[in-house]
């Protein structure tokens, strides 16, 4: 039976996630530490304490609710010289650093122009789910992306939302939404629960054998694509990180925050799980398509 349905991860499968969040978070220490004058240690624990509650590195709130902000309670100014320098400098490394991987956006409209149906699923949070791919120009390709719940405006103890207006005048106006549309899930879906892959199938009334399922991760990816009977495909390639890189995301990471985005690095060289397919390009879905 042809495949009608390829559902995609987005974290180091459309694009390396390591690679552009690591300089981005630094780059807003920096920003932090120039505007404060406090030591680098201070700053990072501070974010990676707030990064923790929400398991995200990308939860663009964080220093109105870190402890930083405690000792500067006013939001105004503080707003203007702290957390404009850090949101400009994560902007501008993020804008620097995320790319997609060769061959993706050719393949994604390889795909749509043979009217298959291609979801993302991913564990990110809806928010930075969809700024990125929007940023990367990838969601004009995509039927639609699953994600996790989005964050909500930080508030202070007046109810005011602790959000520039700027920002706040652009969520009213969707500028921050993705042209396809996205979906959240309840977060005790967060993969390997295979309930988000189940719902995709049912809501484009998809057979397991007409599906295939590609990803970076074999026990968040594969396995769930087996589980259920779907073709599988590794990402192999989106498994690829530099030592030091996998180092510097230590310092500004916690574990939890890794498992989500980049689960392959708990998974070490040796596979309990084999892959019916592995990937060393994302291109190469093109002949999967074709032939399974």
């Amino acid at each position: 039976m042809a495949i009608r349905l390829v559902v995609t991860d987005m974290d180091n499968t459309l694009y390396s996630w390591i690679d552009y969040i690591v300089p981005a978070v630094e780059a807003m220490v920096d920003a932090v530490q120039l505007a404060t004058g406090f030591p680098r240690i201070k700053v990072v624990q501070s974010l990676k304490q707030v990064y923790s509650k929400y398991e995200s590195n990308e939860y663009p709130f964080a220093l109105q609710e870190s402890s930083i902000f405690a000792e500067f309670p006013e939001f105004g100014s503080f707003d203007k010289l702290v957390i404009e320098p850090a949101r400009m400098a994560f902007s501008e490394a993020r804008r620097k650093y995320l790319k997609p991987y060769k061959g993706v956006a050719e393949t994604l409209a390889t795909l749509k122009a043979k009217n298959l149906v291609v979801v993302a699923l991913t564990d990110a949070p809806r928010n930075p789910a969809e700024q990125r791919v929007k940023r990367l120009g990838l969601d004009q390709w995509l039927t639609a992306l699953y994600t996790m719940p989005g964050f909500t405006f930080p508030e202070g103890p007046d109810g005011a939302a602790l959000v520039a207006p700027d920002i706040l005048q652009r969520q009213v106006k969707g500028e921050y939404r993705a042209a396809c549309p996205s979906f959240e899930l309840p977060r005790d879906w967060e993969k390997p629960n295979p309930s988000g892959l189940e719902q995709i199938l049912a809501t484009y009334d998809m057979k397991a054998s007409e599906v295939l399922v590609v990803g970076d991760s074999v026990k968040k990816d594969v396995a769930v694509a087996q589980l259920l009977g779907c073709h599988d495909a590794w990402a192999e390639y989106g498994t690829y990180v530099s030592l030091e890189y996998r180092e510097r995301l230590d310092i500004i990471s916690s574990p939890a925050i890794t498992r989500r985005h980049a689960a392959h690095v708990f998974e070490g060289g040796a596979q309990q799980l084999a892959p019916t397919h592995t990937l060393s390009n994302f291109a190469q879905i093109l002949k999967l398509v074709d032939t399974l």
